[in-house]
């Protein structure tokens, strides 16, 4: 098949993507292991090293009651927000973006 506009980049209004390849949203429970979001931080990043122009996470809950289990990840207090940035900081260091 021919996909002549995949590797072209894609303007949102609000950002430009450099190509139209995304990595859906899935739940890799690395952010819950040791050195857990050191890990996903590299895992993220080496995916937008090859190319990917979009990763969805997943598996982050916005505060406790929607946690996927005890001690889960969350995205709530200013301390995990620090957290997520060692993600989003790895991404866009190596030219992707992260939502």
């Amino acid at each position: 098949m021919n996909y002549p506009l995949l590797f072209q980049p894609l303007d949102l209004g609000f950002t430009t993507l450099k190509n139209r390849i995304l990595m859906g949203s899935m739940h890799t429970g690395l952010e819950e292991s040791k050195n857990g979001f050191q890990r996903q931080a590299a895992y993220f990043a080496e995916r937008a090293k090859g190319g990917v122009g979009l990763i969805v996470t997943g598996g982050v809950a916005p505060n406790r009651a929607g946690w996927t289990g005890p001690f889960a990840s969350k995205l709530s207090t200013k301390s995990e927000a620090r957290q997520h940035k060692l993600i989003t900081d790895a991404v866009h260091a190596e030219g992707g973006k992260i939502c």
